[in-house]
């Protein structure tokens, strides 16, 4: 992306002609960004070969799902639409993550149905309804626990997601409480501890803070999670002064947590995969 003779051009096409072919405004993405971002992500966390569902809520269209999906990530989804949206672009359902707060009965019975591979609950009511559909179709269902950590993600208040305010997610008292009360049961399978404090984050440190809570859950559980889903919140650079996360100090910090605790770690990016490769053209009317 670039200007030319003072005509910005975007993978060499020219904008100008972007918008008397398609009009204004127009979104544009560009390809060679997309593949750049994901190629960059997966090697930067080569060591630890995470399972990589990118967030559908920061971009639910078609064709860059069906472009997530030939570089084999996965779909992280907060509605039923979003889920539909990801299965239209044949994102395989044992890649996909349903997280969020506030999921209907129909989209808890949707999910389960398409044989996902695990929807993260967010608090104990969801997980009984959870439970009682489980129950009426003879299935057991795997699912995640969202914990919410009380982190301070350092970024922008109404973006923050980990801290005790927020609505998101159990505290560590009821985490460690449904472990005892779920264990035996015939219908639910807890197999994912799943943490997500925020967005645009900047700093490994707010990072590093959430990977030893999360550790203090498994350490007094005794619970083996086959899975630890660490969110997303990478940021990307608005402007070139903005500091950029170090991905390879995060990357260590996975692999000290990962030396302790044996699981497969999830990922879940989204702005950090199409935040910066995504163009608006418009025109200048008065």
């Amino acid at each position: 992306m670039k200007y030319k003779k003072g005509h910005f051009y975007i993978e060499n096409v020219s904008a100008k002609n972007i918008a008397r072919q398609f009009g204004t405004p127009s979104y544009v993405y560009s390809y060679s960004k997309i593949k750049d971002n994901i190629i960059n992500f997966k090697k930067k966390f080569k060591t630890i070969n995470p399972l990589i569902c990118f967030s559908v809520k920061s971009n639910a269209n078609l064709h860059i799902l069906s472009l997530i999906n030939k570089f084999g990530l996965g779909a992280d989804v907060v509605s039923k639409g979003e889920l539909l949206v990801a299965l239209k672009a044949k994102i395989k359902p044992e890649k996909i993550v349903f997280s969020g707060v506030g999921k209907t009965v129909e989209e808890l019975k949707f999910a389960i149905n398409k044989k996902i591979l695990l929807i993260n609950a967010e608090s104990e009511n969801e997980i009984i309804e959870i439970e009682k559909i489980a129950k009426k179709s003879k299935k057991k269902i795997n699912i995640g626990l969202r914990l919410n950590p009380d982190i301070d993600a350092k970024t922008l208040k109404k973006i923050s997601t980990g801290k005790k305010e927020n609505k998101f997610g159990l505290n560590g008292k009821e985490i460690l409480e449904i472990l005892v009360r779920y264990k035996n049961s015939k219908f639910i399978n807890i197999i994912c501890l799943s943490v997500h404090i925020g967005s645009q984050i900047t700093s490994h440190i707010p990072y590093k803070n959430m990977l030893k809570e999360v550790n203090k859950i498994i350490q007094k559980s005794k619970y083996k999670f086959e899975y630890i889903d660490l969110g997303g919140g990478m940021c990307i650079q608005y402007e070139k002064k903005l500091r950029k996360l170090n991905y390879s100090k995060y990357n260590k910090l996975i692999k000290s947590f990962l030396s302790k605790n044996n699981a497969k770690i999830i990922f879940e990016p989204g702005r950090s995969i199409v935040g910066n490769a995504g163009y608006l053209i418009s025109k200048i009317t008065y």
